[in-house]
């Protein structure tokens, strides 16, 4: 049994990698070759975790990687530079490949297991998916001219759950998660809403979007810790001012 699970990220990263090659160097079904993906990850993904779907422990580790999976999948959709639709491909797919070889060790050889791994992997892949996301996001409402309010619905959830989840792999407390999970997601929303107004394209969007999720996520993450610090304030009001500057000034507004 622990042969199967030991194979588990293997097949996983087999599977995302045959998958986008098919959707990158080939027009045979890429939606159904995307869903077939997403599928069959959730299913290893799942068996991985022991089918425990009572627990947020499972859906944390499930859901988290296929967030990320469905917004990689969506950001290649809207892309047309070969170079960059490859480097997101393989990108994802190693990614995904560690996050379940993470998963693996933590649940089936703990002794293996690196702290704080699948802390560090998940904020990073949440970052990533803000950034994914909210392109596809801003894109499907400027191109596809979809309903703004019906796609800050989906970006609502979809920053309650990163947020919380980003909190809980830190084994943050219950009490001080969920005032943090709902105002933020609220306050990403409304920015998400407000930055849409913005004469930019989709991608400089979202890359101000990952960057003030950074910004909130770092501090708040650090205050319900309890490691907080005026030094760790700076670092981030810094390195947020800087990198919101070169977006701004290095963008070609509309």
């Amino acid at each position: 049994m622990i042969l199967i699970h030991r194979i588990s990220p293997f097949i996983l990263a087999l599977i995302l990698a045959l998958g986008m090659y098919v959707i990158v160097f080939t027009s045979f079904q890429p939606v159904g070759m995307a869903l077939g993906m997403i599928v069959l990850s959730f299913f290893i993904l799942a068996r991985l975790l022991k089918f425990e779907v009572r627990t947020f422990q499972f859906w944390n580790f499930v859901l988290t990687p296929l967030l990320f999976l469905i917004a990689s999948l969506g950001m290649i959709f809207f892309l047309e530079q070969s170079f960059t639709i490859w480097l997101i491909a393989g990108l994802s797919t190693a990614l995904l490949l560690l996050y379940a070889e993470y998963v693996f060790q933590y649940i089936h050889l703990p002794a293996t297991y690196q702290p704080y791994s699948l802390e560090y992997l998940s904020l990073l892949l949440n970052l990533l998916t803000v950034f994914f996301l909210s392109a596809v996001g801003f894109g499907l409402v400027l191109l596809v001219q979809i309903s703004l309010g019906l796609v800050s619905i989906v970006a609502l959830c979809c920053f309650i759950f990163l947020i919380y989840g980003t909190f809980w792999v830190s084994k943050a407390h219950e009490s001080k998660m969920k005032p943090y999970t709902l105002g933020g997601s609220f306050l990403m929303t409304e920015l998400f809403i407000a930055i849409s107004f913005l004469p930019t394209s989709y991608f400089t969007s979202a890359a101000l979007m990952t960057v003030l999720f950074y910004l909130f996520i770092g501090l708040t993450r650090a205050h319900v810790l309890r490691t907080l610090s005026t030094p760790m304030i700076k670092h981030y009001l810094i390195t947020s001012s800087v990198l919101l500057l070169a977006i701004i000034f290095s963008s070609q507004w509309l």
